[in-house]
């Protein structure tokens, strides 16, 4: 087999496409792999058993994925996918092996969504994938994208991150959009992650966040350091909530009038050799920070 990369002359020498690029067509439910999207060939050479086909894609209801396909890149360990719409880079991406032939990364959480929308939008494009050692660039059509991008989105989940509307919702897709966007693995949520409670006494549950209880398959927590874990609380106000409170703590406790967090050094007062314990007072609009005091017993 021929494969693009050996008609470069020299290492990172651009190799032009030899065939007309295709439109975005519909990728139909398929029962054998369960996938579905939308895909396009930019180049495909089947007398040559070549080709670099990209594609917008899922299990259905399983998280949005752009994935790679191409032949000719003696299949390293991962790829970079640069993608540009109407001259502008969209995406300067870095795709790892399926080990199925195709490179991945999820595209799941509302950060894409510009250059999704843009895909679709736009008039012209170019893609180009690399590796350490070689580029393939060539012209991106967008014809037909619209609607088989809209497929696409249709049939994969994508993160609905609305906090003031349903805070649990909004902290489960989170974790779960940075999980496979950024490590391409399934969120693990464990007990604990989420916990409903009249923190302030108004008569209304209340939600608290414990991103710590949250890894990323088997890779360990991104949410805790030496510093303490990733905590957030909302309180309910309005007919919705507030996130009065989010950043790095060791450990909370409510007490009268408010919360207290055991905070990083870098968050007490500069005579403060350790972490201290801060007390925020329960407003209106959430929590107010109202200065360091004695860490409560239980």
């Amino acid at each position: 087999m021929l494969s693009i990369l050996t008609l470069a002359a020299i290492p990172l020498a651009a190799v032009p496409a030899l065939s007309e690029s295709r439109e975005w067509t519909v990728i139909p439910d398929n029962p054998i792999t369960r996938v579905t999207g939308a895909a396009i060939c930019p180049y495909e050479n089947p007398g040559m058993g070549v080709h670099n086909c990209l594609s917008l894609e899922c299990v259905p209801g399983e998280p949005l994925l752009i994935a790679a396909s191409i032949a000719g890149f003696d299949e390293p360990g991962d790829i970079g996918l640069a993608v540009d719409v109407d001259g502008r880079q969209i995406w300067d991406l870095r795709l790892t092996a399926a080990g199925d032939g195709r490179y991945v990364k999820g595209l799941s959480g509302p950060a894409w969504r510009a250059g999704i929308e843009a895909l679709q939008a736009g008039t012209s494009g170019a893609l180009t994938f690399f590796t350490d050692t070689y580029l393939w660039h060539d012209h991106l059509s967008l014809k037909g994208s619209r609607e088989a991008i809209d497929h696409a989105l249709a049939s994969c989940w994508q993160a609905e991150i609305a906090p003031a509307r349903d805070p649990d919702r909004a902290a489960r897709d989170e974790v779960t959009a940075y999980c496979i966007d950024t490590h391409s693995r399934a969120a693990v949520m464990n007990d604990g992650f989420t916990r409903q409670e009249d923190f302030d006494g108004d008569g209304q549950m209340d939600w608290v966040v414990n991103y710590g209880t949250a890894n990323c398959g088997p890779i360990g927590s991104a949410w805790c350091g030496w510093a303490g874990c990733e905590v957030a609380v909302h309180l309910a106000r309005g007919g919705g909530f507030v996130q009065a409170f989010r950043g790095i703590a060791e450990g909370f406790r409510t007490v009268e009038g408010g919360m207290v967090f055991r905070r990083h050094a870098s968050e007490c007062a500069p005579e403060s050799e350790g972490p201290c314990a801060v007390f925020y007072r329960f407003t209106r609009e959430g929590l107010t920070r109202a200065g360091e005091v004695e860490w409560p017993p239980l």
